[in-house]
């Protein structure tokens, strides 16, 4: 079997945070979470708490963006272990959002007209001004993937664009359908045999 569909990936997205709340894209930025972010990190520890009990060794991979940091750190504290148990990965944080960071959709379109319409024409390539494209972060998440050897049980903690990518990658999904995917905070994903299972809280 491919080692690559032997381990069982558990990715988990931040928790809610304030730019959540305000629909601005974060990007590179940090806000913290909010009360129901924590209450959804804690949730989902406890949910993956009963996933884990027989799968061993664990790894724990997160962004080190502080909203992933911190939803990692809640994690591991809801199933009892170490904060150096986690392992940050550079190539995990979000999609760069260069000059939209801070900015809510409404604002984007207004300050950059053109460069929204040539984003909304070709999502994949077309780099946000100052930042990434979809095809840059598939780029630097795949390295790190086919990069990495996995067994075990492996918890990423990090972003819904990247996530999203990530989970791409895993199911060899097109980038239309990579667009499809959803962004969860009330839950996460299991990658298991190739296959991808939303277990909500």
């Amino acid at each position: 079997m491919n080692q690559k569909l032997s381990p069982t990936i558990f990715l988990l997205r931040h928790g809610e945070t304030e730019w959540n709340l305000q629909k601005r894209r974060q990007g590179r930025q940090n806000s913290l979470l909010t009360k129901r972010g924590v209450a959804q990190a804690m949730a989902s520890a406890k949910r993956l708490g009963h996933r884990l009990s027989s799968r061993h060794p664990l790894t724990v991979i997160s962004s080190p963006l502080g909203r992933a940091a911190q939803t990692a750190s809640i994690v591991l504290e809801e199933l009892g272990l170490p904060p150096e148990t986690i392992e940050y990965e550079n190539r995990l944080v979000e999609c760069s959002f260069g000059q939209w960071e801070g900015l809510t959709e409404n604002e984007i379109i207004r300050r950059f007209p053109l460069e929204w319409d040539a984003r909304s024409s070709d999502r994949w390539n077309y780099p946000v001004p100052g930042g990434e494209s979809y095809a840059d972060v598939h780029n630097r998440v795949f390295a790190w993937y086919s990069g990495k050897s996995f067994e075990g049980a492996v918890i990423v903690v990090g972003h819904g664009l990247t996530l999203r990518v990530f989970r791409g990658i895993y199911l060899n999904l097109s980038p239309e359908e990579v667009f499809e995917l959803n962004e969860p905070q009330d839950g996460f994903i299991e990658l298991r045999c190739g296959q991808s299972t939303f277990v909500q809280h």
